[in-house]
């Protein structure tokens, strides 16, 4: 349905429009305005089809109205009305591009005739827009088939001319370019990687987006549901640390976007077209590599290089030194090393993953054969959920759990403090007044913070920043009650630089402000 505005100053000859336009069933939908000013700020913002319009009215008449819709830009199908006799209007509304114009008084076969053939006028310019729109599509849609066909034929192999071939090739490459190869001499492909279904699920506008936030030539080709590669114009002087950067920017923008997670493997620069399918692979063999990592991590297709051999002896060592440890009921000292080795591998590219799991299976058959009770079910399926871990920190939670439920069913000393917790007991209660952390003590103690802080809220009974917090208060009323030194030099001293934060940590653990305390208990 057509919409139609009526303008006239006069409600009896807008009411007598709508009545014909009633009577004789005309699918219109009509809006009323009484002025030419109140018409053109209603079609500012609402789109009409047709303005039927008096030219005669107080303050802006329809011709004015008219020529100020035709400087806008404002497309709309104009009649004029007005009265016998008004020659220079009609030739005035000519001059406008009106589509027609009517006599007053109206004549009924006269206005149904005109509106008619303005409505079928309407229809007719639908009809050839929904066309237009049909063919653009169609072109948007097979231009990005051939673009998709073009790259995907680039990584695998199959459009690299033979130099004898080159000119019948170029002649038959399709003719919609891959525009991050055209004006710039070098690229960079990106192969973005999701462990879940990820990519069929996008919108349409996915890739406007993604160009938004990219902020340079690219083209993207998706490969399956699960990845999706990107040819991007690549910065010559870019090192390793910002393209980790830029690659960390991608897994932000699609967390926050999209909330999915995405790796993001990025290649080296490429010159020519031919490279592009030896780029690819390279980017697909690290994908190997992710297994080290938890999902949304970086990864470059040129590491530096490093012996495989002597990462190999390294882990043969330790995991001696762990199956000794096994052995002997030290899980302590066991899950200590398996931290330490499982951290050196966080870092490495070198070790096979399958000979990653294959030492994890040798350490769960060392606890095997040091349980009292040997039971073979539960030692199978440990080795079976080793076999289908997806990623080494999977990996790492399933080997330390094993160890665990080893240790509590007696075959270590589970009751005694590990040396590493009194080793951090010990730094906090020497440098509690310095900038102390869980990271910066796991670093020290050569344990992630994760699994430090499991310890020590195991032996300790509290969390590790609840013990430090603690310490640090009663080292506070220590001070308070056996010194005269300032509050603000003691609040430094125990490791709070921000004196509102300290005095309002204070109160919440002693019920007053240091201030106060100090005062009561000097009374």
């Amino acid at each position: 349905m057509f919409k139609m505005l009526i303008v006239d100053d006069e409600p009896f000859e807008r009411d007598g429009v709508k009545f014909l336009i009633d009577k004789y069933g005309l699918e219109l939908e009509t809006y009323e305005a009484d002025s030419g000013e109140s018409a053109l700020a209603f079609m500012m913002d609402n789109p009409v089809d047709i303005l039927f319009t008096d030219i005669r009215m107080k303050g802006m008449d329809g011709l004015d109205m008219a020529a100020e819709l035709r400087k806008r830009d404002i497309p709309v199908k104009v009649i004029f009305m007005s009265a016998y006799g008004e020659f220079e209007y009609a030739q005035r509304a000519i001059d406008l591009k009106a589509i027609r114009y009517i006599l007053k008084p109206v004549e009924v076969e006269e206005f149904l005739r005109v509106v008619k053939q303005v409505m079928q006028l309407c229809e007719e310019e639908r009809q050839a827009k929904e066309r237009q729109s049909r063919m653009e599509e169609a072109y948007r849609s097979n231009a990005h088939y051939m673009k998709q066909k073009l790259l995907s034929n680039l990584i695998m192999g199959y459009a690299s001319p033979k130099p004898d071939e080159a000119d019948s090739q170029t002649q038959a490459q399709p003719p919609v370019p891959i525009a991050a190869l055209a004006d710039t001499s070098h690229v960079r492909l990106m192969l973005l990687d999701s462990r879940n279904r990820f990519f069929d699920m996008l919108d349409q506008d996915f890739e406007r987006r993604l160009g938004e936030m990219i902020d340079s030539g690219f083209e993207m080709a998706q490969l399956n549901e699960f990845q999706s590669l990107l040819v991007v114009e690549a910065d010559t002087e870019q090192d390793r640390e910002q393209l980790i950067e830029q690659g960390n920017r991608l897994i932000s923008w699609f967390r926050a976007t999209y909330g999915g997670d995405v790796s993001v493997v990025i290649g080296g620069l490429v010159d020519e077209a031919g490279q592009l399918y030896s780029q690819f692979h390279q980017l697909e063999s690290m994908l190997e590599y992710k297994f080290f990592y938890d999902e949304g991590t970086v990864l470059l297709a040129y590491p530096a290089a490093a012996s495989a051999g002597s990462e190999t002896a390294a882990v043969e060592e330790a995991l001696e030194e762990l199956r000794q440890n096994i052995s002997r009921s030290r899980f302590d000292s066991a899950k200590l090393r398996f931290e330490q080795l499982f951290g050196e591998l966080q870092n490495s590219e070198q070790v096979p993953v399958t000979y990653i799991k294959y030492m994890c299976t040798e350490i769960v058959k060392a606890v095997f054969d040091a349980s009292a009770k040997k039971n073979a079910e539960p030692f199978k399926l440990n080795l079976e959920q080793i076999y289908k871990a997806a990623k080494l920190s999977d990996l790492k939670r399933l080997v330390l759990a094993i160890m665990e439920e080893q240790e509590t069913q007696g075959a270590g000393s589970s009751d005694a403090m590990p040396k590493v917790i009194e080793s951090v007991v010990d730094m906090i209660e020497k440098e509690y007044g310095s900038d102390l952390s869980l990271e910066l003590l796991a670093e020290r103690v050569y344990l992630s913070p994760s699994y430090l802080s499991h310890l020590f809220k195991k032996h300790k009974g509290i969390s590790f920043n609840k013990y430090l917090t603690i310490y640090r208060m009663e080292k506070t009323k220590e001070l308070l009650l056996t010194t005269n030194r300032k509050i603000i030099d003691i609040s430094q001293e125990v490791g709070y630089n921000n004196f509102p934060y300290f005095s309002s940590l204070f109160k919440n653990h002693y019920g007053k402000t240091p201030s106060q305390f100090r005062e009561e208990t000097a009374v």
